[in-house]
């Protein structure tokens, strides 16, 4: 395995809970599928760049690729599935992270494993922009001023590897150890 700086792009469905409770079996099962293809086409459409990983996590996707390796840069590509969900009627959140990430050069995925009668899925080795991106998922959730809500989210380090400096001084967000900032509704 070897240690190498990443891109981490996540975007969930933001109100998935509320529209399980609201909507009929039939519904919520259509309106995840929804997700599901436009994502995937969004994926398959818009390259982000070379050898990027992606996970389906049912109310997310999660794709990361190598620092260098995007063809597209991250907060774009990221933007561009949050407006592609909007007009399919999604609330969504874009997380944009980085930091380092362990990888196996032999195998995109190291896969399933049976243990006894559990079936293991490993979907990832150790990345800072996975844990970082799921830390501020959550802190979107919640109640009240802590909630940070639906919106684009870009960590300050994925900001200076992108060598972007906002216009104004943001207010900064922290979640899991890491800082972002609002970068969009």
């Amino acid at each position: 395995m070897i240690d190498e700086n990443a891109f981490g792009i996540l975007i969930a469905n933001h109100a998935v809970e509320d529209e399980e409770y609201a909507l009929s079996r039939e519904e919520f099962v259509a309106r995840c599928e929804s997700f599901r293809r436009t994502m995937r086409a969004h994926v398959r459409e818009r390259r982000l760049g070379a050898s990027v990983r992606a996970l389906d996590l049912g109310h997310a996707f999660y794709l990361e690729v190598a620092d260098g390796d995007h063809a597209d840069g991250p907060l774009a590509w990221a933007k561009a599935a949050r407006a592609l969900l909007a007009e399919a009627g999604y609330e969504t959140v874009g997380i944009v992270s980085h930091g380092s990430r362990w990888v196996d050069e032999e195998e995109a995925f190291p896969g399933t494993e049976h243990l006894g009668e559990v079936s293991l899925v490993t979907l990832s080795n150790p990345s800072e922009p996975f844990r970082r991106a799921l830390a501020a998922e959550t802190a979107t959730h919640g109640e009240g001023e802590d909630a940070w809500g639906a919106g684009l989210y870009l960590d300050t380090e994925a900001a200076e590897a992108l060598g972007l400096t906002p216009k104004n001084a943001p207010t900064v967000l922290d979640a899991g150890g890491a800082s972002f900032f609002r970068a969009g509704r």
